[in-house]
């Protein structure tokens, strides 16, 4: 091949010897080195460049791209392609739902590939392309061109020019062979990607059609069916089924390891936590048995709980799972629970549990079978039978042992269990033994998750309770949260995940949980036009989704930092300041975030933004007030969670400071609700604003006639003798009045404002029994009232006559 960098040094080779012989008037010699050095650096660098790039495309297609992967894998998948057509989609009689779910898997999984090779292989060429356009490139580089004057550097730059030659050369033939290779193996891969989606369409098809008939008689009735009406026996459907299985499984097990590595993740993260959290206790806690023992599986069972944890949630991260898989899975979750609550279980609940998980494993092994037999259809039936006695026989022992502590709906779950079993079993007799394949194996697997989402959420708790105890030692924050208000403000949020956790379960068994998604999905994600205005109900539900997750994020906030402890009463924290702060900051970035999430245009914002304008200027003022009301709060902080406060004639502690208004909670129980604009209008008293002492006030009268210096030394000494009376400020003792029937002394201390009544009533005591024994008596209220007869009469008096009317 002569190229044209060949071409160019030979014209390079001649024009050298030419100019050696030509001219004979010389160049000036100042010239001369001016031109020739400028030729010389120019061309050297260029020379320069272009081999190191030479160079490192030499490397890189020495080395080559890894396509050992793909030439590995691709003859097998081609035919396994060939294997499937030929093997399931060209024979109708193994065209049942179950081959037809096992085969979309192999599908899926060969399609997303098989995506994956395109991509790479795509990005080899590009890379390939790119080195091509930079090999050609220097071809037109008319540096290359100039040649230098002095004849000792035009042989040193013909020699450079003779190896980079030889390196171009070299880049070009081997840029060429991987174009060639990489576009073979495209032209295979898309081949075969088009065949992979030409099959998966056609089991897509076929699928919603079984679908759709799936009421439809399969088989003669039950007590009408023959052996011989089928054509092969149950041994060898088995055989045939555990091959397709096993082939299915082993498939799915190799191309989803990214999967089982965060599965293995979260185990390790989760038992690792948990025994953290368990050494933590047992080092450096005293009271390691009573925490412990507020646990019931968590610090006993880590392993168990870890396992329970990953068993449970690991499922929901696989998409299009095969039944064998999640049989699997769902297997040793039954037997982590079983084995986790063995202790707790009376004796009944231990064998029935053991039978509904013998049952479960049967009904596992009839779901496998790609084909009917007249065994399987007993089998069936047998187990339908043992089922409805197992849930008769539970329901009966639930009421007999009322005592225990049942999870609630449990008697709802086991009826709904029946149910299905009921529908099995006349499915089964009447011919539709796919659809009693479904009802039966979704019923008895219904108890099994039920009982171990209700276990995983009480594992949560325990988990969450023992980090906390463990953190309280080195952590303020974790010391101050309370693990019984979080525990009820999630109760029942977790209790409503794990219930649409468990319905999901119950679609997935029964097949029909891709027909509910995709019709829903389409209904909501449906354009709409409201006048000019084109909606989906998917963008309202992500919108009022995300404001009330923001809302609830808000809620549980101030749920937790609105601290109180067992008596109830309301503990001023350092957090109390800043939760209104954030709790708007929550609800304002949900607003946003729900804005951007459901793809509402921003400028919609400024409409609501102007229509709100609008509605404050004609009766939003006072919520506006109370909203900016409380923000001001926030900042000056003049009440805050926690503080004794006085507002016209209502006293108690400020409960919560809210968005729009603030609770206040009395000594009498009830809850004072005040507007924001309230607290801000009116004159507050602030009993805590700057501390939490209060001083009492007691007037003790002596009657008269008594030692004062003795009367005020016992009462200083009564009061010295209260422990929860401050001594700084000091206590005092004065005479502050001469009453009617008594010498008033006027007791004045320092008291925290949660014990004042306490501490009054004590001192009370004390000073009566002081003052009692030392014989000082003190006076009621009291009146002497004389009572005066007539006058006697004088002496002479008696002899008088009476006098005449």
């Amino acid at each position: 091949m002569i190229t044209r960098i060949y071409a160019l040094l030979c014209c390079l080779l001649l024009s050298a010897a030419a100019s050696a012989q030509s001219s004979k008037t010389p160049i000036a010699p100042d010239a001369r080195q001016k031109t020739s050095d400028t030729v010389v650096t120019d061309a050297v660098e260029r020379v320069e460049n272009i081999t190191k790039m030479l160079n490192r495309v030499n490397n890189t297609l020495r080395r080559g791209f890894d396509t050992t992967e793909i030439s590995a894998e691709l003859p097998e998948s081609e035919r396994l392609v060939k294997n499937l057509h030929a093997g399931i989609l060209a024979n109708p009689r193994l065209l049942n739902i179950r081959s037809l779910y096992a085969l979309q898997v192999i599908l899926l999984e060969m399609e997303q590939t098989h995506n994956r090779w395109q991509q790479s292989l795509s990005t080899y060429s590009r890379a390939v392309t790119d080195m091509s356009a930079e090999i050609n490139n220097i071809l037109h580089d008319t540096v290359l061109e100039r040649l230098p004057k002095d004849p000792g550097l035009q042989s040193l730059y013909v020699n450079q020019l003779s190896q980079l030659n030889r390196k171009w050369l070299q880049a070009d033939t081997a840029n060429r062979n991987s174009l060639l290779r990489i576009g073979l193996l495209q032209n295979r891969v898309a081949m075969n990607y088009i065949a992979i989606t030409d099959m998966l369409d056609e089991v897509d098809f076929k699928l919603k059609n079984a679908q759709q008939h799936i009421w439809g008689r399969e088989e003669k009735n039950l007590w009408d069916a023959r052996p011989g009406d089928y054509e092969n026996n149950f041994p060898q459907v088995l055989e045939g089924s555990i091959q397709a299985t096993h082939r299915v499984f082993r498939f799915y097990l190799r191309y989803n390891w990214d999967v089982h590595l965060l599965n293995l993740a979260l185990f390790v993260a989760y038992f690792g936590w948990l025994v953290a959290s368990i050494h933590r206790i047992k080092k450096y806690h005293h009271d390691k048995k009573g925490i412990f023992g507020n646990t019931r599986y968590a610090a006993r069972q880590p392993l168990l709980t870890s396992l329970i944890f990953v068993f449970t949630v690991g499922p929901f991260l696989y998409t299009n799972p095969p039944i064998i898989f999640m049989v699997i899975l769902w297997t040793v979750l039954a037997v982590c629970v079983g084995l986790l609550q063995t202790r707790e279980m009376p004796v009944w609940m231990r064998w029935q549990w053991g039978i509904m998980l013998s049952v479960y494993l049967g009904y596992a092994l009839l779901n496998l079978l790609l084909q009917n037999s007249f065994l399987e259809r007993w089998a069936q039936f047998f187990l339908q039978v043992a089922m409805l006695l197992v849930c008769w026989f539970f329901l009966r022992k639930q009421e007999q042992e009322s005592a225990y502590n049942w999870p609630k709906y449990t008697r709802l779950v086991v009826y709904l269990a029946m149910g299905m079993f009921i529908a099995a079993m006349l499915t089964n007799l009447f011919g539709r033994v796919m659809l009693a394949k479904f009802f039966g194996i979704s019923a008895v697997f219904g108890l099994i998750s039920a009982q171990a989402l209700v276990v995983l959420v009480q594992l949560l708790f325990e988990t969450f309770y023992l980090h906390l105890e463990a953190s309280k030692s080195n952590s303020r924050f974790a010391a101050f949260l309370d693990f019984n208000r979080i525990r009820e403000s999630l109760r029942s949020t977790l209790y409503l995940l794990a219930a649409v956790a468990w319905f999901v379960i119950l679609l997935r068994n029964l097949n029909i949980y891709s027909i509910i998604r995709d019709e829903v999905l389409l209904f909501l994600e449906a354009e709409r036009k409201l006048g000019n205005t084109t909606f989906s109900f998917s963008s309202i539900f992500i919108f009022v989704a995300v404001i009330w997750i923001s809302f609830q994020i808000s809620k549980v906030m101030m749920f937790i930092f609105g601290h109180q402890d067992d008596s109830g009463s309301v503990k001023k924290n350092r957090w109390n300041s800043a939760v209104l702060l954030i709790r708007l900051g929550v609800l304002g970035a949900g607003i946003l975030l729900a804005f951007t999430a459901s793809g509402i245009p921003m400028d919609k914002l400024t409409i609501i933004i102007g229509a709100l304008s609008v509605g404050i200027g004609f009766g939003l003022q006072n919520i506006v007030n109370n909203l900016v009301s409380g923000v001001i709060l926030a900042f000056e902080k003049p009440v805050e969670i926690g503080d004794v406060v006085d507002i016209g004639t209502q006293s108690g502690t400020v409960k919560e400071i809210g968005i729009r208004a603030s609770k206040i909670a009395t000594v009498e129980g009830s809850v004072v609700i005040v507007p924001n604009g309230d607290l801000l209008s009116q004159h507050i008293t602030n009993w805590t604003l700057t501390t939490q002492l209060k001083r009492s006030e007691l007037i003790v009268g002596v009657a008269y006639g008594s030692d004062l210096k003795q009367a005020q030394a016992l009462l200083e000494a009564a009061v010295k003798a209260q422990e929860a009376i401050q001594q700084y400020p000091a206590p005092l003792v004065v005479i502050h009045l001469l009453n009617d029937s008594s010498v008033d002394f006027r007791v004045l201390f320092w008291t925290d404002i949660n014990v004042g009544l306490t501490v009054k009533s004590d001192l009370l005591r004390t000073i009566y029994d002081s003052l009692n024994s030392h014989g000082i008596e003190i006076p009621f209220p009291q009146q002497d009232v004389h009572i005066r007869g007539e006058a006697p009469p004088p002496a002479d008096a008696a002899s008088l006559p009476p006098s005449q009317p």
